[in-house]
């Protein structure tokens, strides 16, 4: 559907990231409010800024369902695109942070807003890198399926009861506590989950209001020490959740757990040919669908396996530790468990899922692309068939 308006300009005089934490905000007032239509349906929307000279621009917002009616929810992942934002100069990153050294040890902000546009993609952040590819085939299947954020995990849980699927696709990294234990809470309640994803719950973030509402600035010092909460609520230490004091590895929700970056796009290669995933796939155990792990994956740790996992591929892959580049060999995995409510939980382990779903946009790592691949597709549609 198409709206069209037009928008004032403004020339907003550049502001300074807080010394301390980093934190920029964009200074100027609101150009639009929308009053979305009750006839709008749940979904990603982008608005298109077209200037009178120049090239256009975009603003990508969800649109969330008011009650929960499709079973199938699909959860864009905000708070990660959002980390990544260098917009203004700083993101959570050093690499691409400017400017004096923040109360973090490292010129990257400890605290980023919602409250600014992102500079990834003409505005679009990582819609079209991870996630974009999925939602075009999940709507083009005609699935009933509706949208939230995963900062809508925080601010409506509610949205999450009465689903029977709630699928994350590309890169959920940065999660609160109360993300976590809203996802926690319905799985303990019997709702599946797909992770078409990987390095998902990988850093616990907290978040907090801005004058522009809730949730709109997001806190994550990264070294524990640095964590102004650490003496008091070492619970929402904003680190890593595997480390101490939090030590709650994510592999106790989503059955494996981040391993590392890849030197390069691996094959994944087939396990367990005969599990209801690869039905109608023709796939054998030890088949291989080509470049589909990267551009990190996720592992299996033996000392949080859960009871009843089922691996569903083993793959080689190159992967990348430490800072220097270093290479090793490693596996990818993905990994199925069935909760003691009943609940499946389905992980894949990489974030390029989605590229062999839809010919959308530039769909590479490295220079390797991703081919769209049919047998995908059908997995896509076995998880989504018996599980939503």
């Amino acid at each position: 559907m198409r709206v069209d308006r037009a928008l004032p300009a403004y020339r907003a005089e550049r502001q300074q990231p807080d010394a301390g934490t980093g934190l920029y905000e964009a200074p100027w007032p609101p150009a639009l409010e929308l009053d979305v239509p009750f006839d709008w349906p749940s979904g990603m929307y982008v608005a298109v800024l077209r200037p009178l000279s120049g090239i256009a621009g975009y603003a990508p917002f969800v649109v969330r369902p008011s009650t929960a009616a499709a079973p199938i929810l699909f959860v864009s992942a905000a708070a990660t695109w959002q980390a990544y934002n260098a917009w203004g100069g700083k993101s959570l990153y050093p690499r691409s942070s400017s400017g004096p050294i923040t109360d973090g040890a490292t010129t990257a902000a400890v605290e980023v807003s919602f409250d600014r546009p992102y500079l990834d993609d003409l505005g679009s952040g990582f819609l079209q890198r991870w996630e974009l590819q999925f939602v075009r085939w999940q709507e083009r299947a005609g699935h009933d399926v509706e949208y939230m954020t995963d900062i809508d995990l925080d601010l409506h849980p509610e949205l999450l009861d009465g689903r029977r699927l709630v699928v994350f696709a590309g890169h959920h990294e940065y999660w609160s506590r109360s993300m976590r234990d809203a996802l926690e809470g319905v799985i303990a309640a019997g709702t599946n989950v797909c992770f078409l994803s990987a390095n998902e719950m990988y850093w616990q973030v907290r978040l907090g209001p801005s004058l522009r509402g809730p949730a709109r600035r997001m806190t994550c010092y990264r070294i524990p020490d640095l964590d102004p909460l650490m003496a008091t609520a070492p619970e929402l230490t904003t680190c890593q959740w595997r480390e101490p004091p939090v030590s709650e590895p994510e592999a106790r929700v989503i059955g494996e757990m981040y391993g590392h970056v890849v030197a390069r796009p691996a094959d994944w290669v087939v396990t367990n040919a005969d599990h209801w995933v690869y039905a109608g796939t023709g796939l054998r155990t030890g088949d291989h669908l080509r470049n589909l792990v990267g551009q990190e994956f996720d592992m299996l740790y033996p000392a949080y396996e859960r009871p009843g996992t089922v691996v569903l591929a083993r793959s080689p892959v190159t992967a990348i530790v430490g800072r220097g580049g270093t290479t090793v060999p490693a596996t990818h995995n993905a990994t199925m468990y069935v909760a003691p409510s009943g609940a499946t939980v389905f992980a894949a382990g990489t974030f390029q899922w989605s590229w062999a779903l839809d010919g959308f946009g530039v769909r590479s790592y490295l220079g390797v692309p991703t081919p769209v691949d049919l047998r995908v597709a059908i997995m896509t549609e076995n998880l989504f068939r018996v599980l939503g």
